[in-house]
Order: structure tokens, then sequence, then C-alpha cells
């Protein structure tokens, strides 16, 4: 009898979802990568840019404010 595939988070994700967490449009993602902003591994398609799930989760923790303290 086959088991279920546990579910799992892809390891790449499109930059139109990175784009979606922080709220901004998918050119200012692409453009933050082609400047070397970002810390983060993708890959470039014909269709768009996948990235890296772990390094954009980073690049997103490395960007966090801290609760309680100005900007």
């Amino acid at each position: 009898m086959p088991y279920a595939k546990p579910e799992t988070a892809p390891e790449w994700i499109k930059a139109t979802d990175a784009a979606a967490v922080l709220g901004v449009d998918t050119r200012t993602v692409v453009r933050m990568i082609q400047r070397s902003e970002t810390q983060v591994r993708t890959v470039k398609l014909d269709r768009g840019v996948l990235i890296h799930r772990e390094d954009w989760q980073a690049e997103l923790d490395r960007r966090r404010i801290p609760v309680g303290t100005s900007a």
C-alpha cells in the first residue's frame, strides 16, 4: 500500500510570491536581486525568477525591525 507523500513547502518560490510578502511589485524584487541588494540564490527562467525559499526567509529576518525599536 503506497503511503501519502508528506506535504512540504517547495524549495524555490516565484518572485511574484516574494513580492507579495513585501507588498511590492514583482519588478521591485527583481531589481533588488539585480542590484545585489539581497543575498539570495536565484534561478532565472524565461517566465521569471525563482528564489530559494530559505535564502528569502533569511533575508526577511535580516531586514525585520525588532518590536519596540524606532526605525
